[in-house]
């Protein structure tokens, strides 16, 4: 191959990866959310599956992720998965305010706060937790199923 065309050739690329790049960057921004807070009237407001990543604090390596069932008369359950083993518990939750509570036999507690789109009433459940430890939990979970096990 001569310089001419591999000069060529460069070009063709570079140009082709221009024109990429152009298509990509001038196509509509992605929807963003516009979460607003939303009091919890009652536990059948939040009943269900809820899914998430749970972030600790200080961090760690991996994040973690976390799967919350809440019943209609405010049982709960939580599980999260890690590589060490699994970080569960139970519990009942109280209506405070419009805020959903929570404290632990071990000195634990978290709070949930409930989040809606007014475009698309998509819901979020906002979760701040402190264990025992004194380690703080923080997670934005999407509802993804029926409330199932916890009763």
């Amino acid at each position: 191959m001569t310089k001419i065309e591999t000069n060529l050739k460069l070009l063709t690329i570079i140009t082709a990866v221009n024109l990429i790049v152009a298509a990509c960057s001038s196509t509509a921004p992605r929807e963003t959310r516009q979460w607003q807070p939303t009091p919890a009237t009652d536990f059948k407001t939040v009943a269900g599956k809820w899914e998430g990543l749970l972030v600790r604090n200080p961090r760690t390596p991996d994040d973690d992720w976390v799967t919350l069932v809440i019943g209609d008369t405010g049982a709960y359950e939580f599980a999260s998965y890690r590589t060490i083993g699994v970080f569960a518990g139970k519990g009942k939750l109280a209506l405070t305010d419009g805020k959903l509570n929570a404290k632990s036999e071990k000195g634990g507690q978290m709070t949930l706060q409930l989040y809606v789109d007014p475009g698309s009433s998509e819901r979020m459940l906002k979760v701040d937790a402190r264990d025992s430890g004194g380690y703080t939990y923080s997670a934005d979970l999407k509802r993804t199923g029926d409330a199932g096990a916890a009763k």
